[in-house]
């Protein structure tokens, strides 16, 4: 048995950093989603509701009797509503379902209705092109942001459970046995495997023990707990060393793979020299 000097690790800067960029990644996506549920995608509804009456506006002035004095199409103008679509969930909250076409509309005798969009849209700060078949966001489409805000916001609250449970524990080991994080004392008396094949690789060991009669696990995480760099000491390596040290039970380590034996059609030998000479008696 060693000393009883404890080897404590505390949460890694590693996954401290790791958990905070998850957090803000999905607090992020979260909140884009639920804007463009309640601001977003209905706002692009009404802008390319009034998109349409634009385009309205301009097949309108066509017709004969809509242009044939400006009282006329001032009159038309003044009975046209926005053509907004009868589900109106689709749209801002606070809209006007009964919103008459914008005033700019009464100057189609001097402009084409493209050209009062693009000085409309640029006043209001809305995007020029348009396709209405594609752009406009049914109902189906909204509530979808909706529930992807939702998924967003419970990944970010389990992330903030692992991060705030993380970060209030350790992982210990003293003369006694090891201390898994949020556990109590394993002692080595009671350890039967030490699994170690990952240790290497992704700084991960399992231990298996015996509590009362039943066999539980343990993991030895390093990259959570204590990490391995040099300049901090390598925390989670001294931990390890301080388990190994102390253990008694089987290890489960990686074994090299031996090398083969040489395959004997692969040897060269010497050829033995060939006795060429016949019998004797055969050349006296």
């Amino acid at each position: 048995m060693s000393d009883n000097s404890e080897v404590i690790c505390r949460p890694s800067k590693w996954f401290l950093w790791r958990a905070a960029l998850m957090l803000v990644m999905f607090g992020g996506f979260g909140l884009y989603f639920l804007y463009d549920w309640k601001v977003g995608y209905p706002k692009k509804n009404y802008v390319i509701a009034n998109y349409v009456a634009f385009n309205d506006a301009g097949k309108a002035w066509t017709v004969d009797e809509n242009r044939a004095t400006p009282e006329a199409w001032n009159a038309f103008v003044e009975k046209q509503t926005i053509p907004f679509n009868e589900n109106r969930s689709m749209y801002p909250a606070d809209t006007d379902f009964e919103e008459k076409w914008p005033e700019i509309l009464h100057k189609m005798a001097d402009h084409k209705s493209d050209d009062l969009w693009t000085e409309y849209s640029g006043e209001k700060g809305w995007p020029q092109k348009i396709d209405p078949s594609e752009d406009v966001k049914n109902s189906g489409q909204i509530k979808d942001q909706l529930i992807a805000a939702s998924v967003c916001f419970a990944l970010t609250a389990i992330t903030l459970f692992f991060l705030i449970r993380t970060k209030s524990r350790v992982m210990k080991a003293d003369g006694h046995g090891y201390y898994p994080p949020g556990g109590e004392l394993i002692p080595f008396s009671k350890m039967k495997t030490l699994d170690k094949r990952k240790w290497e690789t992704k700084g991960l060991a399992t231990l298996t023990y015996l509590d009362g009669e039943n066999e539980k696990k343990a993991k030895i995480d390093g990259m959570i707990y204590g990490q391995f760099k040099p300049e901090e000491g390598a925390p989670a390596e001294a931990l390890f060393q301080k388990v190994l040290e102390n253990f008694e039970g089987e290890l489960i380590e990686l074994v090299a793979d031996e090398d083969e034996a040489p395959d004997e059609s692969d040897e060269t030998t010497e050829p033995e020299d060939e006795v060429q000479g016949s019998d004797p008696e055969k050349n006296e």
